[in-house]
């Protein structure tokens, strides 16, 4: 199926069927999991319509388990999920833990372990194009008392809306629409890569809404702040939920944000995150 080619019959029916399947219903979008060891039948075929039609799928753990790290890891495998990312912020397994951290220097640099706003972006977009994140998982242990709201956007349907204003694409498929300069702190060096681009024939999207540490290529600018205002503008299509304790969410990398939070003295929101280099087939 080519939907590079916007003016072809496949594009056509792929939008269509794309916009046409879109809610922002959290109910049609959530599973409740009776054993994150062992997916039934049809809790699994419920999984792969959800994550099919929005790439996107929330789930709801029925029970509590006494190693949440290990019901998490055997879950997400049933959803095609290994070849995690191993940072080092996470564990050997590849979870991480998302929570303020004031004693960890490496992790209180970065925002997502603070309790700011985290703007629109979606995973790895700092990472080498050969080595893409292709999905992830997010699942809260400890919710905050204020604030943590998570706001979702299918990339495929930022994807639609661009194409149904402008005829730049190609701007975006350029191989250095972005530079991530070189950060000495993580040993990460200089890389440059696109916005979008079919990977196995599925659109796979690197973006930040980030001004810093982010070097927009000049020649174009005016479809990068298209692409932005699209991203904010299009409320219609923004999924907005704040997880609960005991729920998760699984997703192709769509493009999200989280707002900010605060904890209480006795409470600190907690979430763990797994990124695979793997898309989701469950």
């Amino acid at each position: 199926m080519n939907i590079l080619d916007s003016k072809s019959d496949d594009y056509k029916r792929w939008k269509e069927l794309k916009l046409a399947n879109f809610t922002g219903d959290i109910g049609k979008l959530t599973i409740d999991i009776k054993n994150p060891h062992n997916l039934t039948k049809n809790e699994a075929s419920k999984c792969s319509d959800i994550i099919e039609r929005g790439n996107i799928l929330f789930f709801r753990l029925e029970n509590e388990f006494a190693d949440i790290k290990d019901s998490l890891l055997k879950l997400s495998k049933q959803f095609g999920m290994d070849d995690f990312e191993i940072l080092e912020s996470s564990e050997k397994s590849g979870l991480t833990k998302i929570e303020v951290s004031d004693e960890d220097k490496i992790k209180s640099e970065y925002v997502p372990y603070t309790n700011k706003a985290l703007n629109w972006h979606t995973d790895g977009y700092y990472n080498d194009v050969s080595d893409p994140i292709l999905s992830w998982m997010l699942f809260c242990h400890t919710d905050s008392d204020i604030g943590g709201e998570n706001r979702f956007i299918d990339h495929e349907i930022v994807y639609i809306l661009f194409n149904e204003i402008s005829d730049a694409l190609n701007d975006l498929l350029l191989e250095q629409a972005f530079t991530i300069p070189e950060n000495k702190n993580n040993n990460r060096k200089e890389i440059s890569g696109y916005v979008f681009k079919l990977l196995s024939n599925k659109l796979h999207m690197r973006f930040t809404m980030r001004e810093k540490n982010i070097i927009w290529n000049k020649k174009i600018m005016k479809s990068i702040k298209l692409l932005k205002s699209i991203i904010l503008e299009n409320e219609d299509y923004q999924i907005k939920y704040k997880l609960k304790p005991n729920e998760g969410v699984i997703s192709n990398n769509i493009i999200h944000m989280r707002t900010s939070f605060t904890n209480s003295d006795n409470k600190n929101r907690l979430l763990y995150r797994l990124r695979s280099k793997k898309r989701i087939s469950v």
